[in-house]
């Protein structure tokens, strides 16, 4: 009781934010410490793991929904989200996605990206993502941008669902403190902070990296004809990697460029239906990252 009440201080000085809320996941797997659901030490036949993913906001289903919540009321409204915590029935996992029931879709949706050495990670902007349900069903409602983000609810599974990543009582691991960009992962088998996982955030309009983006314009943006142009501040003269994600953090484009030699190039992303992605341009000398919207 100590430490939830430790965690609701913390949480007692909130903020009216109307930026969007990046968030960066990461877990290593050499420090979850329960073999039961340790992902089997990371030792996976394909690589892959999968975040399975919830959010707690105002909004629920009936008969507990904004009826009986006072939505203005952030504050209120962060705390029931930070003592929904718990092991079991959790009501933290409002807005759902991943697609994990009674058989583990190895579908690309939340499909996290292998660093090596057992660590996976899996970043996205919290309102695009859960405003984007992979299912719909009983248990999950989709997000809306006039909601705000309070917890997250995490667990982590191998593509075919055999192993899991849990806390180290093998149950379901939290993330606080999202609305005020003032992230904590908690066990919610004894409320301890959890280290096998880091956490950041920050503010922004898109994927990440608010100083990249000065450094690169893309335009037209939103685009009709879906081809991108890109203006770099400085030259580029070494290989680069253009992807697109999208909000479902699915890799849907993916090209190796050579040598761009210049401080300009365009993207030609027809293939793509119409709607907002997560672009990100990689060199060796620097990572870009920006949102854009196909028409």
């Amino acid at each position: 009781m100590k430490k939830l009440i430790g965690l609701l201080l913390i949480l007692s000085n909130i903020q009216v934010l109307s930026q969007n809320h990046w968030i960066r996941i990461e877990v290593d797997v050499k420090d979850m410490l329960n073999p039961s659901c340790n992902l089997n030490e990371g030792i996976l036949d394909d690589g892959k793991v999968y975040a399975h993913l919830g959010l707690c906001s105002c909004l629920e289903n009936e008969p507990l929904g904004p009826a009986n919540r006072d939505c203005s009321n952030e504050e209120l409204n962060q705390i029931f989200c930070t003592t929904q915590i718990t092991p079991y029935q959790s009501r933290v996992w409002q807005h759902v996605v991943g697609n994990w029931g009674e058989q583990a879709e190895d579908d690309g949706i939340g499909l996290m990206t292998n660093e090596g050495d057992s660590v996976w990670s899996i970043e996205f902007i919290v309102e695009d993502y859960f405003s984007s349900l992979s299912q719909q069903n009983d248990s999950s409602i989709q997000f809306s941008q006039d909601l705000n983000p309070y917890t997250i609810g995490l667990v982590l599974r191998s593509s075919d669902g055999f192993y899991s990543g849990r806390d180290n009582g093998c149950n379901d691991i939290f993330i606080t403190g999202i609305l005020d960009y003032n992230p904590q992962v908690i066990q919610s088998t004894d409320l301890s902070i959890f280290s096998a996982i880091k956490v950041t955030m920050e503010e922004s309009t898109s994927l990440h990296d608010y100083h990249s983006q000065l450094e690169l314009e893309s335009y037209p943006n939103p685009t009709k004809d879906k081809i991108i142009n890109f203006k770099f501040k400085n030259r580029i003269n070494s290989p680069m990697t253009i992807k697109v994600y999208n909000t479902f953090g699915q890799l849907v484009y993916s090209k190796n460029i050579v040598s761009i030699n210049s401080n300009f190039y365009s993207c030609n992303l027809n293939e793509l239906e119409s709607g907002l992605y997560f672009l990100s341009l990689e060199s060796e000398q620097k990572k870009y990252n920006n949102k854009i919207i196909l028409k």
